[in-house]
């Protein structure tokens, strides 16, 4: 657990400008994101070691206290960042591996409660973008990008970069239209 929370720790410094321990002691009163890893590691910590209550007590007050919901049973690699941490959810089952950057309302876990256990492995060094969804038993490789609002639901090969595509269309409201024209309506 220490060996993680050091490189976790270690990691802070791709976002901060302050010298040692400063950067520390301010993220730990006011980033949820890093609140969020510290916690879990402790939740997990005790869940790997079979001591009832404390893994799950520990995952709840993190959720309550960051917003961030990790089940203590996730596996998570050493230098996890989690960059604006809300509503991220991690499910029990999921394996992230190393060096791993999240952003806020990111899900990895499963289709439907049936399948509890059909999660996410998700390899070293992947970036997952603010709403990206990882659903299901995926494999996503070492090195991949999965961008903004992506919804993933098969194996992404390694190096790979996942786009959500949505297109808009934006045009006039004809509300507004009707308001220039003198024809608007009133209610």
């Amino acid at each position: 657990m220490l060996d993680n929370l050091r490189e976790d720790t270690r990691r802070l410094k791709i976002t901060k400008t302050k010298s040692f321990p400063w950067y520390v002691i301010e993220s730990l009163l006011f980033e949820n994101g890093y609140q969020a890893v510290v916690l879990h590691r402790m939740a997990h910590w005790f869940k790997r070691r079979r001591v009832p209550v404390l893994g799950p007590l520990i995952a709840r007050f993190n959720l309550f206290l960051t917003g961030v919901e990790i089940g203590p049973g996730a596996v998570i690699g050493p230098g996890l960042l989690i960059s604006h941490g809300a509503g991220i959810v991690i499910g029990g089952y999921a394996r992230i591996g190393r060096n791993a950057i999240l952003l806020h309302q990111v899900t990895i876990g499963s289709p439907d409660p049936s399948r509890i256990e059909a999660m996410p492995v998700i390899g070293d060094n992947v970036f997952i973008g603010a709403g990206a969804k990882v659903i299901g038993a995926v494999t996503v490789g070492d090195d991949a990008f999965i961008g903004v609002n992506a919804i993933v639901t098969r194996d992404i090969p390694g190096g790979s970069r996942v786009l959500c595509k949505s297109g808009i269309d934006v045009t006039l409201r004809q509300d507004l239209q009707d308001l220039g024209s003198g024809t608007a309506t009133t209610l």
